[in-house]
Formats: C-alpha cells, structure tokens, sequence
C-alpha cells in the first residue's frame, strides 16, 4: 500500500463499510485509476448484496403474509368449536355439536395444510432432479394410474396416442402437474361424464391437454386459476382445498421452461393445457428410418424401387430424345422390379446403367 501513503485510501473506506453491513450506500469510483478500478468491484458486489437482502426480504415479508392469512382464518372455526362445546357442556342437544365440531377441526387441517404448502412452495432453492425423459413411456404410466379413479365415479376416461419426443424433466414434479389436473378434472366433472388426454407439438413445445365436459370456470375467474389461495366459490368449497394446487402445477410448468394454460366454458367443461420445451432431434435419417415400423420401411423401399429407374429414363430421354427411351420408361410403370433388377445387373457388369432400348 506504499502507493497509497500521503492520500486517502478509498478502497478501505468502501471495504468497512461493507463490513459494518451498509449495503444501501453507493461506492463512488474515486481515487487513483488502481483505486477505482477495485471500487468499481466493490459497488458490483454491493449492489449484489443489496439485491440478495431485498429478495430475502421480501420472501421473509410473503411467508408473514401467508402466515397472518392462515392465522386469521384459523380465529372463526377456533371460535366456533369453543362455541359448540360449550353448548355440549350445558348440556344443549338441539343440534349435533360433535358432527359441527369434526367438521371445523377439519377445516382447521385444510388450514395447517395450506400453510405447510406454503413454507414448502415458496422459495424454491433447490434444484430439481431433471433427466431426460421420453414422453411416450413417461406419460403413458403417469396417465395409466387414473384409470380406477375415473372409473370411481363413473368417469369416461381416454388417454389419447402418445407421441415419441424428448423433455428434460423432473420425473416427480411433472407427475405432480398431471396428478393435479386429472384429479381436478375427476372432482369437477359429474357422474357419467368424459375426461380425454389427448397430446400434440407446438413448435419446439410437447403438448399434453386434459379436456373434461365437468363444472367448468366462470369467464372473468379464468386469469386467476393460477393464483395462490384461488378458490371459485361455485365449485371449489370443499373445505381441504387449500387452493394452492394449481399455483403449484404452474410454478413447475415454468420451472420447466413451459407453462399451463386454460380454456373453459361454465357448465361445459374445461380444457387445461401444458406446454414442455422438446429436446433436438439428434438421430441421422438412417435412425429414423430404422425406428419406422417394419411394412412401412418396405413400402418406402419399393417406392424407391419404382420411382428411380423412371426418374432415370425420363432423364435420359430429354438427353437423346429418343422415343426408345421413353417407352422403356412407360414399361416401367408395369415391368419396375425387371427394369430395377436389369439396372442394378448392368451397372455390375458394365459400371454403368445401359437402358434396355438404347
């Protein structure tokens, strides 16, 4: 620090009063040209720091939210069930207090759950186990476990033709997404209706639609579905829904690049769509026809076979204009595996293709 001697050294005034905890006051680059240069260090990590502290802040700030929401809801039935057994210890037997008082106890558990959902869902600070995964296989024992569940109710439940793709995902958090919207669909949806899973691309997207003739959802809810705590009071009343199941699905979904969307029509059902970012297609073409399936490979081979000896002679013909040409090419149409061999045993014998009419 020789080069400092007889002038102020800045750098140390910035470093205490980091170290004193001031991450509010900007760190202005001053001094000799090695001085500013450190500073300018200095106030990228300060901002940094302060950004961090109000990040903290506020997740600090929306856990006491949820906390002081929870709270205040859990004063009503608390009361209540004080009321009720009150009314049992005076031996009042007008109506059934211990049937009231079972059923605010459980709302007092939809209630601690939802907290519980809560401080688990709010900071996400570790990162989730994601592979890749090949849909047809993945989704195809996601959506095969419903079956029973639809089946409860007397439920119609199809799971469409899955197609073959890569998604890089967490295999337990996507299974949560789709738990969630079958099982809403199953809730929602009356006895004798009808629940399709049906998939499809949207350019580098994979699509998975779950599509239910059910309840459906009010037009001016729709841009809320998604949100924390939301509850449609026509059809979400249940007192164990803590309202968080699709804020949680959403929250996954654009952890993995994509997100859900929804249409509905009150009284018609409701159609919830989940978007997943593909992986590249890293076959070679030579793959690809090799993953066909065996009848369709012949038949593109003997397209083949078909179409190359015409295409040859056709070619020819516009070179020599010769009519003989052009009949060999119109035998074709009829004698193609003869001219095919013939072709194939010419360029054996003669390194090259002699067409039969020159």
């Amino acid at each position: 620090m020789a080069g400092l001697r007889g002038r102020k050294n800045y750098v140390q005034v910035a470093i205490d009063a980091l170290n004193a905890g001031d991450v509010s006051t900007p760190i202005e680059p001053r001094g000799s040209a090695a001085q500013r240069k450190a500073l300018r260090a200095l106030e990228k990590l300060r901002a940094t720091l302060l950004e961090e502290r109000v990040a903290h802040a506020r997740a600090i700030e929306q856990n006491k939210l949820a906390i002081a929401s929870v709270a205040h809801d859990v004063k009503t039935p608390l009361a209540l069930i004080s009321g009720y057994a009150e009314c049992l210890q005076d031996g009042m037997d007008d109506k059934d207090y211990l049937a009231l008082i079972t059923e605010k106890t459980e709302q007092l558990n939809g209630l601690v759950l939802k907290l519980v959902e809560t401080s688990k869902h709010e900071i996400d600070e570790i990162d989730s186990l994601k592979e890749k995964v090949d849909t047809r296989t993945f989704l195809g024992a996601v959506f095969g476990k419903y079956d029973q569940l639809a089946k409860s109710k007397n439920i119609t439940y199809k799971v469409r033709h899955i197609p073959s793709a890569e998604i890089y995902a967490d295999r337990r958090e996507l299974e949560r997404v789709f738990q969630n919207l079958v099982s809403n669909a199953v809730k929602y949806t009356e006895e004798g209706g009808k629940i399709v899973v049906s998939f499809g691309h949207n350019g580098k997207f994979f699509l998975v639609r779950v599509k239910d003739n059910g309840k459906g959802i009010e037009k001016k809810n729709q841009p809320y579905v998604f949100d924390k705590f939301f509850m449609e009071e026509s059809s979400r009343t249940d007192s164990k829904n803590s309202g968080l199941g699709l804020y949680v699905a959403q929250q996954i979904a654009r952890r993995h690049g994509g997100e859900i969307k929804v249409r509905s029509k009150k009284g018609k059902g409701s159609v919830f769509t989940v978007s997943i970012p593909e992986l590249p297609d890293e076959t070679t073409p030579v793959q690809r026809f090799e993953q066909l399936p065996k009848l369709l490979k012949v038949i593109l081979m003997m397209m083949f076979c078909f179409i190359m000896p015409w295409l040859l002679r056709i070619m020819r013909y516009f070179e020599s204009w010769r009519p003989g040409t052009l009949i060999t090419g119109l035998f074709n149409f009829v004698l193609w595996p003869f001219i095919f061999l013939y072709d194939i045993w010419s360029e054996i014998l003669y390194n090259k293709i002699v067409l039969a009419m020159d």
